[in-house]
Order: C-alpha cells, then sequence, then structure tokens
C-alpha cells in the first residue's frame, strides 16, 4: 500500500500523542490549539512565544544581581541555615553595624544585596540585618530577582521593606513588578499581593503612557488577578472611558487589553475600528457592548450581559459576529454556558459548553443548539526546542429549521519547532467530523474533515517578525490558503499585517501591544 505524505505525518503525530498524558509539561502558558490551526490559533502560538522571550530578557542591572548572587553563593563559609537570616553584602562610603542588636547605618552610595537576589540603593539606609528590615527616608531603588517570586524593580520614598518576610512599603512610587508598570502615591508589598494607591499600571513603558488605567486603588494577585477600583482609562492625557471595578486576567497568556480600541483594514470588511465597553451590574456581573464599525457594513454590534465566576461562564448576546474567515452570522438572541477547569494536579484542562440561540445566515434561520467538550493537554516541551500541543473534542449541533444533528470527534495536534533564536517552524494535523461541509451554518469551523498546516516564523529584527503558513484539505492534498504576515512592534503598539496569497486579501491591524 502507498503511503502519502499525510498518512506519514499522522503516523508521526501518533507517535507525539503517546507522550500526551506521560511527558512533563512546559513552564510557559497553557495555550489551547483549537481547530483553525493553519491561522490565528498558530500564530497565537508563535506570537505568545516572541511575547515571553521579550519579557523574560533581563536587562543588564538584572544580570549583574543574578551574577552577584550567584558569586554570594560560592562564596559562602559554611552551610546556608535556613533559621537564620538570609545572608547580606553591604557596601557604603560610611558604614556602622552593631552585631550584637543587628542595627545597620550607612551613607554614601549604599548597596545592600541579598543571597537571594534582592538589592537596595540609596544615599542614606538604616535598617537591622538580623530582623531583615531596610527603611530609606528619602529617594531608594529597590530590585528583586529572587527565585520563584514576579521581579520588581521600585524607585520611591520612605521606603520600608523587610526582605525575609517579602512585606514593605514605598511612597511616591513608580516602577515596574511582573510585567506591568505602575506607579502610585503609596505601594504595599506583601508576599500574596501588591496595593497600589491612587496610581495607575500599565504595560507601556514610556514616560507619559501611551495608554493606563488608572484607580484610586489597585490589587495586584501575580499571575492571578488584578482589581482596580474607581478604573479609568486613559489615551496619552485624556480619560475615554471609566467604571467602578475592573477585574483583569493577568494569568499567563491572557488577554488582558480587551477595552483599549482597535483599528485596521480588511478587503473584506473595509477599513474598521473596534472597541469593548462593560459595566459591573453586581459581583461577577457585567453587561458590555463590543463595538464594531466597518466602512463596508457600518456599526455591527454585540450587546450582552455575562456572568463569571470560578470557571463558570455564562452570556446572553445579541448582535452579528464575525469568524477568521470573514464569515458573518446573526444571533439574535443567543445564550452559552461554559465550565473550565484543570485536570486535578495533571497537565490537562477541559472545557464543557452549551450554546442555545437563533442563528440566521445566508436566508437560513434556525433555533442552534450544541454541545460540546474537549480536553487540553498543556504544551509539552521536549529536547529543549520542540513543542507538542494537542486537544481532543466531542460536539453535537442541532438545527430547528430542518431537524439535523451533526456529531462527531475532533482532535489536532501541531509541532513546534525552534530553529535557532530567530527561526521557528510548525506542523499541524486536526480532524472535524463537524465542519462547514456537514453543518447548516459555516460560521467558525474547520472547513473539511481532515487539515494540514504548517509554516515558518522569522525574526530578522528586535521588532520585526515574518510569518509564512499554509492550510491543505489532507483528502485532497489541496492547499487552500497560503498565508503571509508581518508583526511590527513599535513603541508601545503592535502592527500586523496579513497577506492571503491564495484569495488576494489584506488585513492590517494597529492594537496596543499587550506586554
Amino acid at each position: 500500500m502507498k503511503t502519502t505524505i499525510a498518512s506519514k505525518f499522522i503516523i508521526a503525530i501518533g507517535i507525539c500523542l503517546s507522550a500526551f498524558l506521560t511527558l512533563s509539561s512546559s513552564a510557559e502558558a497553557v495555550f489551547r490549539s483549537g481547530s483553525d490551526l493553519s491561522g490565528v490559533a498558530a500564530f497565537d502560538f508563535l506570537e505568545v512565544l516572541h511575547r515571553q522571550q521579550r519579557e523574560d530578557k533581563l536587562t543588564d542591572e538584572q544580570k549583574e544581581l543574578k551574577k552577584d548572587a550567584a558569586e554570594m553563593h560560592q562564596n559562602l563559609r559554611a552551610p546556608l541555615d535556613a533559621s537564620k537570616p538570609v545572608p547580606v553584602s553591604l557596601e557604603g562610603d560610611d558604614l556602622l553595624y552593631d552585631q550584637e542588636t543587628g542595627d545597620v547605618y550607612a551613607k554614601g552610595d549604599v548597596v545592600i544585596t541579598s543571597l537571594d537576589a534582592q538589592r537596595f540603593k540609596s544615599d542614606e539606609v538604616t535598617g537591622n540585618l538580623k530582623k531583615q528590615e531596610v527603611k530609606v527616608e528619602g529617594l531608594g531603588h529597590v530590585l528583586s530577582m529572587k527565585p520563584g517570586e514576579p521581579r520588581a524593580y521600585l524607585d520611591g520614598y520612605h521606603i520600608v521593606y523587610n526582605y525575609g518576610t517579602g512585606r514593605g512599603s514605598l511612597d511616591e512610587a513608580q516602577g515596574k513588578l511582573g510585567h506591568y508598570y505602575v506607579k502610585g502615591k503609596k505601594i504595599e508589598i506583601y508576599k500574596e499581593k501588591i496595593i497600589v494607591y491612587d496610581g495607575y499600571q500599565t504595560k507601556c513603558g514610556a514616560k507619559t503612557p501611551d495608554y493606563r488605567v488608572s484607580g484610586d486603588l489597585i490589587e495586584i494577585y501575580p499571575e492571578k488577578e488584578m482589581i482596580i477600583h474607581q478604573a479609568k482609562f486613559w489615551l496619552k492625557d485624556k480619560i475615554f472611558y471609566s467604571r467602578d471595578i475592573l477585574r483583569v486576567d493577568i494569568s499567563p497568556g491572557a488577554d488582558n487589553n480587551p477595552h483599549y480600541p482597535r483599528v485596521g483594514y480588511d478587503s473584506d470588511d473595509g477599513v474598521w475600528i473596534k472597541e469593548t465597553l462593560s459595566y459591573d451590574v453586581a459581583k461577577n456581573i457585567d453587561i458590555y457592548a463590543k463595538l464594531g464599525y466597518y466602512s463596508k457594513h457600518g456599526m455591527r454590534n454585540v450587546y450582552g450581559v455575562e456572568w463569571n465566576n470560578a470557571g463558570n461562564y455564562a452570556s446572553v448576546e445579541y448582535g452579528q459576529y464575525e469568524d477568521n474567515d470573514n464569515k458573518w452570522i446573526k444571533k439574535e438572541p443567543n445564550f452559552i454556558y461554559e465550565y473550565t477547569n484543570r485536570v486535578g494536579e495533571w497537565p490537562l484542562s477541559y472545557t464543557l459548553k452549551y450554546e442555545h440561540g437563533n442563528w440566521k445566515q445566508k436566508g437560513n434561520e434556525s433555533i442552534h443548539t450544541g454541545y460540546e467538550a474537549h480536553l487540553y493537554r498543556d504544551p509539552i516541551r521536549f529536547l529543549d526546542t520542540w513543542y507538542l500541543l494537542g486537544s481532543v473534542g466531542y460536539k453535537i449541533y442541532k438545527e430547528g429549521l430542518d431537524h439535523s444533528r451533526t456529531k462527531g470527534y475532533d482532535w489536532n495536534a501541531s509541532l513546534y519547532h525552534t530553529m535557532g533564536p530567530y527561526l521557528i517552524g510548525y506542523l499541524g494535523y486536526s480532524y472535524s467530523k463537524v465542519n462547514v461541509e456537514s453543518t447548516m451554518f459555516d460560521y467558525n469551523l474547520q472547513d473539511y474533515a481532515r487539515q494540514i498546516n504548517g509554516g515558518l516564523s522569522l525574526s530578522f529584527t528586535e521588532r520585526d517578525r515574518l510569518v509564512v503558513g499554509f492550510e491543505q484539505n489532507a483528502q485532497t492534498h489541496k492547499t487552500k490558503d497560503i498565508d503571509w504576515l508581518w508583526f511590527h512592534d513599535m513603541h508601545c503598539a503592535q502592527m500586523i499585517v496579513e497577506y492571503r496569497a491564495k484569495r488576494d486579501q489584506w488585513n492590517v491591524k494597529l492594537q496596543f501591544t499587550p506586554w
């Protein structure tokens, strides 16, 4: 029997999937590979990797601190005693230290470095090394590379910080905590959270940020959630939107700039601008409007109310929707319930979804009901440069118009290979019984049952990246799409230019950079 390229690839993927539950997952953000691996899903994973590389890049000051902390480890005269304070080095022009009490006074270019990679700089410092406490009355600088905690560098006045307990405070402070730039009249640091009073947060590092969210009180729970009270959204020095409470998902890989406008051009839609507005009705309940203006269509909006709590999500929406292939559909109205959770301590997560609504598309109008269940594996990293992504699921779609019923399994897997610091390649295979060819509505579905995708990503400058990808029908071996994308990072924004060669379509997007 003749073996095709597609069947060879299926065999290769099968071998990789045998490791689906056994290989350890990478420390990167959980990524859910969807059915449309040729387009946004595949490119999104490459973009997540790119962002992580940028976010993880150390400054010269951070490199110096890590080096100094490592040298301190090497020069220890005795094994560390966990019951005793962390060893520190102290530099300054004038130093006074009481060995009995632990009190210390230093003046003139003072630098205090702890063994666990924390550093404090000021012209004058007092404190107690036995209590692991540092105090600065004037301007001081705090830098932390402590393992297991978000990186931090802050400048402020009246600093009180205990580098043993991780608790402290600064007045008139500004700097960076984790991946966010922050500024506030007062910042309080606790082991499990950070509180910013009368300040702002942003991912734009400019002196006057292009965009930011200010608040009377900002609660930051690292890599979990940010809660902003009396939130105001700024573009430069102008407020364009405000709300009482804003909850932001800051878990790894989350899209946390949904409220800022995006603009662009599309061959099918013309010039467009999109914006999302929302308002808290009650705890965990929002009403929202996803506004979109398209020069070729006019206004096409989605309005709804949503409830989100502990992995549960429910919404009732009304409006017009567009998928990645420029296919439009009306839902008048539509109800969605979705539950997402982890599978214990396993590197797996799952989603259960129910959807019911009145759908309209291309002359068809039907009461559509959908049931979906999907299981996702965290990205598997192996041999240091390879990533395996995959998911399995089952769908049931029912239509009231003709009483049709479509059901079946879907699964997908894709391999990514980093071929050096500038080049990444990927190859994917997906199967979906429920697809455009088998259902009444062709919205947000795979075009055919079996699909092969692949591509390359080349970073040719620090701020420019070129991606080329293809989508092929695995049964007919006909190539449907060849897509070219150029990502250009500007100061605090990103431009994405896409050309779909087989369709001769252009798409240009300008959005604030989400880091």
